[in-house]
Parts: C-alpha cells; sequence; structure tokens
C-alpha cells in the first residue's frame, strides 16, 4: 500500500481537527484579549495575560495549517470519494477537534484564578471607602463613609449593614477586631470624632453607643484613635486616655495625659495598650513625642521611650503593637523619617530609615486618580513576621514598587530582597504564615523567613481597580478589595 492512500483516509478529518484548533484558539484567545486586556497588551506596564501570546500565535498557525491541509485533502481525494462523505469527514474532524483545542488552550494558559463572585457597585456612587476587617474567613467588612457592610465570602452576598447616622460619617476604625467586635468612631462634618460604637462583626448588632470628649483639632478621617485590647476598649480623648468595656461600653478608666501633651495613636495587644503622644513646648516652637505603655485593665502607665524627634509629626502609623512596630516622619526635612521598633520594656531596637541608599520602603498604599486610600484603617504593603519587616520597595523614580525586602527589627539590616519584576498591589500574610501578594495580575506566595517564592497564580478576568487589599479565604480562594467601587470595578470580588 502506498503512503497516499494510506493517508487518504485520514487527511480530510486532521484537516477539520487543525481548522477547529483555530476557531478554537482564535475564539478564546480573543475573548481572553478583550476581557482580561481590554483589547490590547504587551510592554513592561501592561504584559499580555498568563499564555496568552502563543495561544494567539498558535492560532494562526492551525488557520494556516487548517486551510492548507483542507485544500490537500480534497486534492488527494478526489474522484474517489462522494461530495456527501468528503463533507463528511471534514465535519468529523471539526466536531472532534473542539475538545482537543480546548484542552490545549488551557494547558497553554495554566493554572489560574478566575472570579468566583463580584460584589454589587457601591450606590449611591459618592460614597468612598475608609477601610475594611476580615474577622474571620466566611465575612469581610467594609467600611464607607456612610456605614459598614458585611459580605458573605463564599458567594458575596451582603450579610449585614450598620448604617451612620444622619449627617455622621465614619472618621475612624480600630485595627484589630477582639472577639469579633470592631470599634468605629462617627463625627459630624469638620466636627471631632465623639461617638464610639461597638459592633459584633457575625451579626452586625450595634453592641453600645458611647460619647467621648474627642480631640477637637481631628476633625477628618483618621486612623488609631480607637482599638480593642482584651475586653477593654481604649480610645483617644482631648487630654486623656479612656478605657471602656468592649462588650457594654461601661466607663473602667481614665488616664490624663501630661500638661502640653496630646495622643496621636493608640495600638494595643490583650495585655498592653501603646500610645503616641507629642509634647510641646509653652511657646509651641519645640515638640517631643514619645511611645508609652499602659496596662488596659487598670489604665496604669507602664513606660515611657522618647522618640527621635525634634519637631512636630507629619505622618504616623502603628504598623504592630507585637512586636512594637511604628512609623514616624517629623516636619524637619532632616529630621526622623522611618520605621522604628522597640521591646517590650519600650527600649529602641531598629531604626529602618523610609528612604535608603538603594530603596524606599513603600509600605503605604495611595491609588493612583482620584481615589482615596482607606483614611480611617489604612492596609499596608507590609506584615511584620518571624522579627521581620518586610514590605514592599522601590526606588524613587518608580511609579509603583516592584521588589519586596525584608528588614531585621533587631538592627535594621535587610535581610533578603525579592524582585517580581511588576508592582505590587497589595501585602499580607495568611494564617499559614506565607506572603500572599497581588503583582503583575496575578497572586504569589513568599517564605517570610527567605524571600523564597513558592509560585504564581495569574488572575484571570479579574476586575481588579486600584486594589487596597488582598485576604486569603482559603488554600486556591482569595477575596480583593477595591477602592473605589462605584465605577468601573466592584468594591469586593473573590477569585478561586
Amino acid at each position: 500500500m502506498s503512503i497516499s492512500r494510506a493517508v487518504k483516509p485520514i487527511a480530510l478529518p486532521l484537516a477539520g481537527v487543525l481548522v477547529s484548533c483555530a476557531v478554537v484558539f482564535h475564539w478564546l484567545g480573543w475573548s481572553a484579549l478583550s476581557s482580561e486586556s481590554n483589547g490590547a497588551c504587551g510592554g513592561r506596564y501592561d504584559p499580555c495575560p498568563e499564555g496568552l501570546t502563543p495561544v494567539l500565535i498558535l492560532a494562526f498557525v492551525f488557520t494556516f495549517a487548517g486551510a492548507f491541509g483542507v485544500i490537500t485533502a480534497v486534492a488527494m481525494n478526489s474522484g474517489s470519494l462522494a461530495t456527501r462523505w468528503t463533507v463528511s469527514l471534514v465535519v468529523v474532524g471539526l466536531t472532534g477537534g473542539v475538545w482537543p483545542g480546548v484542552l490545549g488552550y488551557e494547558w497553554l494558559r495554566g493554572p489560574h484564578l478566575d472570579v468566583a463572585w463580584e460584589a454589587p457597585r457601591d450606590r449611591p456612587s459618592s460614597v468612598r471607602a475608609v477601610g475594611d476587617w476580615m474577622p474571620g474567613p466566611s465575612t469581610l467588612i467594609r467600611a464607607r463613609n456612610d456605614g459598614l457592610f458585611a459580605y458573605d465570602t463564599s458567594d458575596g452576598t451582603r450579610r449585614w449593614t450598620v448604617p451612620a447616622p444622619e449627617r455622621r460619617s465614619v472618621c475612624t476604625m480600630s485595627r484589630t477586631t477582639p472577639s469579633a467586635i470592631g470599634l468605629v468612631g462617627l463625627g459630624r462634618y469638620e466636627k471631632p470624632c465623639d461617638t464610639v460604637i461597638a459592633v459584633d462583626l457575625s451579626s452586625g448588632r450595634t453592641l453600645w453607643t458611647k460619647k467621648i470628649s474627642a480631640d477637637d483639632s481631628v476633625t477628618r478621617a483618621t486612623d488609631a484613635r480607637l482599638v480593642g485590647a482584651g475586653d477593654t476598649a481604649v480610645a483617644l480623648e482631648r487630654k486623656a486616655v479612656v478605657g471602656l468595656g468592649l462588650r457594654d461600653g461601661a466607663a473602667r478608666w481614665r488616664s490624663p495625659l501630661d500638661r502640653d501633651c496630646e495622643a496621636l495613636a493608640v495600638d494595643a495587644t490583650p495585655e498592653r495598650a501603646l500610645v503616641v503622644e507629642q509634647c510641646t513646648s509653652t511657646d509651641g516652637e519645640n515638640a517631643k513625642m514619645r511611645l508609652s505603655a499602659l496596662d488596659p485593665r487598670s489604665g496604669a502607665w507602664q513606660w515611657h521611650s522618647t522618640l527621635p524627634t525634634e519637631s512636630k509629626w507629619k505622618a504616623l502609623f502603628m504598623l504592630s503593637a507585637d512586636p512594637i512596630v511604628v512609623y514616624v516622619d517629623e516636619d524637619d526635612d532632616r529630621g526622623t523619617d522611618a520605621v522604628i521598633s522597640f521591646d517590650d520594656k519600650g527600649r529602641r531596637q531598629a531604626v529602618i530609615p523610609r528612604s535608603g541608599p538603594e530603596d524606599d520602603l513603600n509600605f503605604q498604599v495611595m491609588p493612583y486618580g482620584y481615589s482615596q486610600p482607606f483614611d480611617a484603617r489604612p492596609v499596608f504593603r507590609s506584615v511584620v513576621a518571624k522579627g521581620l519587616f518586610i514590605t514592599a520597595v522601590g526606588p524613587t523614580d518608580k511609579d509603583a514598587p516592584e521588589d519586596v525586602a525584608a528588614y531585621s527589627l533587631k538592627d535594621g539590616k535587610r535581610v533578603w530582597k525579592t524582585s517580581l519584576g511588576a508592582a505590587v498591589a497589595a501585602l499580607t500574610q495568611d494564617r499559614a504564615g506565607e506572603l500572599d501578594l497581588l503583582a503583575g495580575g496575578g497572586v504569589w506566595r513568599l517564605d517570610p523567613a527567605t524571600g523564597e517564592k513558592h509560585g504564581r497564580t495569574p488572575l484571570r478576568g479579574a476586575p481588579a481597580g486600584d486594589v487596597l487589599a488582598l485576604h486569603r479565604v482559603k488554600s486556591g480562594r482569595y477575596v480583593i478589595v477595591n477602592s473605589n467601587g462605584a465605577e468601573d470595578t466592584p468594591p469586593v470580588f473573590a477569585v478561586k
């Protein structure tokens, strides 16, 4: 039997398979380009989705190969097969090539995370997000200036809502949620944040409401004015720190501040509350800052530690209460602008300059455009783990950081640095202890001790805008929070 006689019976179905693969690759490839990259991609700042380039190249290869195959097969079988058999064999090939084409497409695209659900857009469109909490794997709470909104992480349905009273806005939130209780501050326009409410985050029930003598110089949404410490809610007043019952709001203690001092920020563990104070000289020219600890059960001061500042504060963030890590930036351009760590007794340990000889620490998330960061509870591109301060870093001449680095909390020295080659949008630590990062359209996993990459899973068709937070719900499932949820992107969505 000649080779041509052996090939002739299968030439037509094989040609049909090639044409079928071409159709599948074109259909899926161009659809993916439209949905995942708005119809265009390529370049350093807009790379094509994972595996899409070879898909589109093969789509054209299959197109030309299929056309040539059909013409050749028809010519080979001319006169030996009836027309209906020729058409039938091509149709068999076309049908049989669909499934291999789909499998080939999926193999080239590789493992990925698809959108599981999207929350409805924020309404009214004038609202803005001010913070979020995730007290457990089943619920995410997104705070807006008009109230709290809880989402079921399994399907995105809204579990409960706590609306802010008329003409009052959410102006501060606790950083942590002990016993699944969140503390929220409310205030009127251009007025102090003088009303504290405690919310049971499992049900959305308001446990209590309390008026405090809030600092009248703080009239805009800000962070670190409230915190839960064990069974005590700690709040900053104008000239004192006060302790309230976490579950009932009952007054427990009041610790006055020294004369000419004001409380700027508070954080806590169950055993210790930490307060950053600023004390100004009588002429108002000089200012000193200090970190103080008090017992959340009694309000008794435990120790005071002077911060290395000589002018008034410009930026201040409580990054961790255990171990103690704060960021301070003072008015003096030649003054302190650094992340500082302390031991349990308040002794200063590491001082990590925000701008170093190679990179800048880029832990503060500042979305592009007109969207707002989380004012009442900022989310940082940083974590404190295994005695390290881990944060996104990058040179000042780039719009967004593309590297992650870890610094020792003992001496401030850099322990490791890992380059991702794409802008780091979010950084968090999951319950298993590994680092999860959203960068370059994918979720990376890193070892916090070494910075070693443990893999990357691309997002497919994810409606990510100015991302503020990434939360790992469980293995292979994440919830992502956008800063602006009223326009092109949803406020919250999940991928799996």
